[in-house]
């Protein structure tokens, strides 16, 4: 009897070890993608403001791609892992949310809802997250994975982007132009 319990909690202990080191090769994993995620918006970023120097593609009136094309990463788009690639790529913003630096929808918790959000106005690209445990820890997601520091997932209006968030001065001044000279989101700009 005695060598039965003693073999029964061996098997216990090596299934708690397994389970233990599956649960760290997960989170690894998870800390892997929310990494590559970040670094993929970045380089979203960075191949906008490219393509608007270049002038090379079809620009809107405040200097920014009027889209993103997929073309422009050749084999390597970027992806986001956290949710994974049987959903819409990017969500260009329209007309009813040119003064948002983030979509009003931040989580992707729907696979209608577009991986990542571009708003062509500003120039801004965002990556969307999955809602995870709370609202509190899906929300420091989205703000590490995106630089930002949102107060709240779910805020109805937009804070303004912070000094250097990507507006060239002749865009700002041409974005005051269309929204008007006491536009909140370019007085918090700075610009």
């Amino acid at each position: 009897m005695r060598l039965i319990l003693d073999s029964l909690m061996a098997v216990v202990l090596a299934a708690l070890l397994a389970g233990i080191l599956l649960h760290q090769r997960h989170e690894q994993q998870v800390q892997r993608d929310i990494e590559s995620l970040r670094a993929n918006v970045r380089l979203i970023q960075q191949q906008v403001m490219l393509q608007a120097a270049l002038e090379r593609v079809p620009r809107n009136e405040y200097g920014f791609p009027i889209t993103i094309d997929p073309q422009w990463f050749g084999d390597m788009v970027p992806r986001n892992p956290l949710l994974g690639n049987d959903r819409p790529w990017m969500e260009v913003a329209g007309a009813d949310e040119a003064r948002l630096t983030h979509p009003l929808v931040r989580t992707g918790d729907h696979p209608s809802t577009a991986s990542f959000w571009y708003n062509p106005i500003t120039g801004t690209v965002r990556a969307r997250v999955p809602h995870t445990v709370s609202d509190a820890r899906t929300l420091e997601l989205y703000n590490f994975v995106n630089g930002c520091n949102l107060p709240s997932l779910f805020a109805a209006t937009d804070p303004a982007p912070r000094s250097g968030a990507g507006l060239t001065p002749a865009a700002a001044d041409r974005l005051r132009a269309a929204l008007g000279a006491d536009s909140d989101l370019l007085a918090a700009a700075g610009r």
